[in-house]
C-alpha cells in the first residue's frame, strides 16, 4: 500500500484465558526445572486496552485522504462503547453460563459474549475481522484495505494481527 493510516482507541475490559496451562503448549519448555508459576490468566482480570486499527490505500479520495479519521472512528465508535467496561468470555467457557446467570440478575456485569478464547491474539483478529466487514458493507473494501490491527493488552504485551503478515 502507498499509503497508510492508523486510528487509535482505548477501552477498559475484563477477561479470563481459561485455557491458560502453563506447564504445556509453546514455550513450556522455558520453564523446565523451574517452578511454574501460578496460571494468573485464568482468573478473571481486566486491561486498560489500547487498539490500533491501521488501514491503507494504493490511492487516495478526492479529498487526499485514505479514509477520513472521523468515519474511521464512526465505523468502530458503537463497537468500542459496547465492549467498554464489559467482561469478555468465550461462550464455550465452563464458567459462561454462571457469569451469564449473574450478569442477568444483579445487571451489575456486563457480558461480552464471544466464540474464542480471548487472549489478546485472539481479538486482535476479531477487530481485523469486524473493521474489514464494516468497510465491505460500506462498499469501501476495494480501495481501503485493512493492514493490521494491533492489540495493547498491558505497556509491555501486544498482538498483531493481519491476513498478509511476512
Amino acid at each position: 500500500m502507498k499509503w497508510q493510516i492508523s486510528k487509535t482507541f482505548r477501552f477498559e475490559a475484563g477477561h479470563r484465558v481459561w485455557k491458560q496451562n502453563l506447564t504445556h503448549g509453546r514455550g513450556a519448555s522455558f520453564t523446565l526445572g523451574k517452578e511454574i508459576p501460578v496460571n494468573k490468566c485464568i482468573n478473571l482480570h481486566g486491561h486498560s486496552y489500547v487498539l490500533e486499527i491501521v488501514l491503507g490505500s494504493d490511492s487516495l479520495s478526492e479529498q487526499d485522504m485514505v479514509i477520513d479519521f472521523y468515519h474511521v472512528k464512526n465505523a468502530l465508535k458503537e463497537l468500542i462503547d459496547t465492549i467498554d467496561h464489559s467482561f469478555i468470555i468465550d461462550i464455550n467457557d465452563p464458567m459462561y453460563t454462571e457469569l451469564k446467570q449473574v450478569a442477568e440478575k444483579y445487571g451489575a456485569l456486563k457480558i461480552f459474549p464471544v466464540d474464542f478464547c480471548p487472549t489478546a491474539e485472539a481479538l486482535a483478529k476479531f477487530f481485523y475481522d469486524f473493521v474489514k466487514r464494516r468497510l465491505e458493507e460500506a462498499g469501501l473494501l476495494g480501495e481501503v484495505r485493512v493492514i493490521k490491527t494491533i492489540l495493547w493488552e498491558t505497556a509491555t504485551s501486544k498482538a498483531e494481527y493481519s491476513e498478509n503478515m511476512l
